[in-house]
This record gives C-alpha cells, structure tokens and sequence, in this order.
C-alpha cells in the first residue's frame, strides 16, 4: 500500500474517533482509555517475554531444546549403557569455544520407575580417532547400575582416586601423561570422561553450571591432543646414527 494513502488513512481514523469520543459520556470514553492502555501494556509485556526466552535458549551461543532430538542415548558412548534406562534432556547445542557442542542433563533412570542418577555432561569433538578410552573419578562407580565395560583397566598409572579403561593399555599409557594427571588431579567433583571415535564426553555432577562441563569436556580433549601429538613426533623422530659404526 502506498505510504500516502496509509497516512490519510490514519487521519481520517483519528478524525473519527475524536469526533466519536465527543458524542461518548466522559465514563464511556475513560472506560476505553483505560482499556486501550491495558491492551498496550500486555502486548508489550508479551514482547519483552517472548524476547528474555529468546535470550534464555540462546545464551553462550548455544540453542535450548527441552527435549533430545539428537537421541543422544545411541550414540556410542559406554556411559549411556551403563545405565538401565538413559534419558537425556535440556540438550543446548552450538558453536562453543569454535566447536561444535552438545551440553545436555543424563538421566540414569532404573527400569521400575524409581529417580535415578542424574549427571551434567557435554559431548565435543576429538582431535583424532581413538579407540574406546575411559577416565573416570572412581567415586562415579556405584552411581551407575552397571560396571564399566570389558576393557581392563590400566595399570601403574599415579592417578589417585581415579581408573583409566583402554583396550591398548600402552595407548592409555602414552595418553595420560603429566599434564592430564596433574589437571585430574586438580579435579575436587567427581568427574567422568570418554572418548569414542571423533567424540569426547565429560559428565558430573548435576549440580554443575550450564558451562562447566563444557570446559571440562574441552580440556580433556586438548590435553589428549598434545600427548598424542608429542607421541607422533617421539615415534617419526629417526635414531641418531652410531658415530662408532
């Protein structure tokens, strides 16, 4: 519509409704005022609601999804088949830190309906592929309804109050070195990790911030890629030749 006709369309409407309001008794006319101001003000409380949730599910970047959409349970992580029943829900998922996260709330949930555990967690992603590798607080044992998978755990590893689960022990080995032994040891919650294929997953307790398992997950991630990277280099480095040869 043309700019000039909506303008003299709001003049005769104005026009109108002056003329309108002379014929009106006083009360009529206070009545209306009082109800157009009404109408106003929860339009715009409306608008400032709709605009805090916008915020709230878009906060740090991330979008809020109340339910799980991704079906997190499936994915390959020993954690979720650990529990009877997992469910995961408040699953915020975006760009973090530059990666790609998914920060949700796990629920281990016994199959006859009785609350279960309830764990913070974030996935991200590995630097590299790796083969199943589980660093746990050993304080998150009994938590969960089922023990830790197959794989053995790792001996002669200076990490108290935690296990460490690898299929290729002398990966794990080369894996957790000072730094990552040193940052555990830091840790006063009882904290989780994993890592699967291209994903790394941390989980602790419920309690945790929006934001701490996401650091927590993204630590673990750079220190295994400096020990993995500092074991490629040990491994490519050629022997020094034998100058008495």
């Amino acid at each position: 519509m043309n700019p000039w006709v909506r303008v003299l369309m709001a003049f005769v409407i104005a026009v109108a409704a002056a003329m309108l309001l002379k014929l009106l008794p006083p009360l009529v006319v206070l009545l209306a005022f009082a109800c157009a101001i009404a109408a106003i003000n929860l339009r715009l409380r409306s608008r400032i609601k709709r605009e805090r949730a916008t915020f709230r599910t878009e906060v740090g970047g991330l979008r809020l999804e109340r339910g799980d959409p991704f079906g997190l349970p499936a994915y390959p992580f020993a954690l979720f088949g650990r529990c009877e029943r997992a469910e995961a829900d408040n699953v915020r998922w975006g760009t973090w830190h530059a990666l790609d996260v998914m920060r949700f709330d796990l629920t281990c949930a016994p199959s006859n309906g009785v609350e279960g555990t309830r764990f913070a967690c974030a996935i991200a992603p590995a630097a590299h592929p790796l083969v199943s590798l589980i660093v746990e607080s050993r304080r998150l044992g009994g938590l969960l309804a089922a023990p830790a998978p197959e794989s053995g755990e790792v001996e002669g590893l200076d990490i108290e109050g935690w296990a460490v689960r690898c299929a290729d022990s002398s990966l794990a080995a080369a894996l957790i070195g000072p730094g990552m032994v040193a940052w555990l040891s830091q840790l006063r919650e009882p904290w989780g990790f994993e890592v699967s294929g291209s994903l790394a997953l941390a989980y602790g307790p419920p309690s945790a911030s929006i934001e701490e398992p996401l650091e927590r997950v993204e630590a673990f991630a750079r220190l295994l890629e400096e020990a993995g990277q500092r074991r490629t280099v040990q491994a490519t480095v050629p022997e020094r030749p034998d100058p008495t040869a």
